[in-house]
């Protein structure tokens, strides 16, 4: 929804992820009418009271990820700071870890932009969550709680009723990340986390023009009872078709898209 009052825009927008690392939570931001959104990050607060790296990365990475910025578009550090009303130090650390994440590239000549969403950089995001995944899965298997699983469920039944793409993705997460938790692995968890937040403007353009998402609750229920089960081996190939299955219906919707 938005409001528009005395040149000022407010939109409120649900985040793609929540860092499995450093959780957060909501806040309502308002900027100039040529730069406005609201987004999930914390206590209720103005970004222009706080100027810390986490939060300034966490405003760029949603707008990104939910289409706010296109991809190619270059992120001017003298306009960014200005609208967002921060010092370009924090801006420079928050691109930074952007282009960490894959979301932001840097050239000489164009400086800091978008990344572009090319086929091959979904399937080598797939095929890295593929090969680290189960990896998280079977760590975290003996250690699986009831209260995991109940939080997997959750978010498998909150997405049923949900067709924002941005909050689909933020769901999706938690249902695997309840899964991978306990295992402790907080180094492997991490390299996850931004490899889920790579490929989620991908997968939210191909959840909204395809059937992805209700082929994805379908898989997530499987690998839900196959952990409920207590089947390890079951589930790690269910966790492996679904990835398998998420590649190819992405690159098949990107290729819709761009008219190949």
């Amino acid at each position: 929804m938005s409001a528009k009052r005395d040149n000022v825009c407010t939109f409120q927008v649900v985040t793609g992820f929540h860092s499995i690392i450093n959780p957060v939570g909501v806040a309502k931001l308002e900027f100039g009418i040529d730069f406005c959104c609201s987004i999930i990050l914390g206590p209720i607060m103005k970004l222009d009271t706080i100027s810390t790296t986490t939060t300034v990365t966490n405003a760029i990475r949603e707008l990104i990820i939910g289409g706010g910025i296109k991809p190619g578009a270059p992120l001017r550090q003298d306009y960014l700071a200005s609208r967002l009303s921060v010092s370009r130090t924090p801006l420079r650390h928050a691109l930074r870890a952007l282009v960490a994440e894959g979301l932001v590239k840097y050239d000489d000549f164009r400086g800091a932009h978008v990344a572009t969403i090319e086929p091959s950089d979904i399937v080598d995001v797939f095929e890295m969550r593929m090969a680290l995944e189960p990896m998280a899965l079977a760590s975290a298997f003996p250690a699986l709680s009831k209260i995991d699983l109940a939080k997997a469920e959750i978010a498998i039944d909150a997405a049923e009723s949900e067709s924002a793409g941005l909050v689909q993705a933020r769901l999706n997460w938690e249902f695997h990340s309840a899964l991978y938790l306990p295992s402790g692995r907080t180094a492997l968890l991490e390299v996850i986390d931004n490899l889920n937040r790579s490929g989620a403007r991908a997968e939210i353009v191909a959840a909204s023009i395809g059937e992805r998402p209700d082929k994805s609750a379908c898989e997530h229920l499987a690998l839900l009872k196959a952990c409920r089960d207590g089947a390890l081996s079951g589930a790690l190939n269910i966790l492996k078709d679904h990835l398998t299955a998420a590649r190819d219906d992405t690159l098949a919707t990107l290729n819709q898209v761009s008219g190949n």
